[in-house]
């Protein structure tokens, strides 16, 4: 209520001092204004809510699409010898991505080699592989990964399963407790 009467009252002043037609120009604009913010303040939060969101959302699109990259990523567990030849892990992993991945991230991800040289000899594996699973030689989408791999090759998860069940002892059921000869666990009374 004071911001009205103080700009009226600035209002009167101006247009004392002023012309009628910058009077006028004036009151218009003043009015202008007061109708802008009876809006405004009656509209929120209204327009604000749909940035909000935006912004609340927006790193869900990002990790979404980290996710895939490791999804799709071939590392160095997925190549011998650092990048001379893909190995049945490898190219299981490409033949899965290119035919059961969603169509929209069909992408391989080569993680980049020590040497560029390395990562070239590993783009052109990923390539050639690549080439002979897609009909009609069709090219796919390669692109190069500075993403460090995680997890064990597959190797060493095999190794570690096949120790964990060699050490696995024989089943066998527990001695009766009660010292009873009929075998019942010794719980019946006589």
């Amino acid at each position: 209520m004071r911001r009205t009467i103080l700009l009226a009252a600035s209002l009167a002043v101006a247009i004392g001092a002023a012309g009628v037609a910058q009077a006028e120009n004036l009151w218009t604009e003043f009015w202008g204004s007061v109708g802008r913010d009876y809006h405004r303040n009656n509209a929120w939060p209204e327009p604000f809510v749909y940035q909000d969101r935006e912004t609340v959302a927006a790193p869900f699109g990002l990790m979404i699409s980290k996710g895939w990259e490791r999804q799709n990523l071939l590392s160095d567990h997925h190549f011998e010898d650092g990048a001379l030849a893909l190995n049945q892990a490898g190219q299981l992993k490409i033949r899965w991505i290119l035919t059961q991945a969603p169509q929209q991230q069909r992408v391989i991800f080569v993680q980049r080699g020590v040497s560029p040289a390395q990562t070239q000899a590993r783009l052109e594996l990923v390539q050639q592989a690549a080439t002979g699973i897609l009909p009609n030689n069709e090219t796919p989408t390669i692109a190069v990964s500075n993403m460090d791999a995680t997890g064990w090759s597959a190797e060493t998860i095999d190794a570690v399963g096949r120790k964990f069940q060699a050490s696995t002892p024989d089943p066998r059921l527990p001695k009766s407790a009660g010292g009873d000869a009929s075998g019942a666990g010794g719980g019946a009374s006589k």
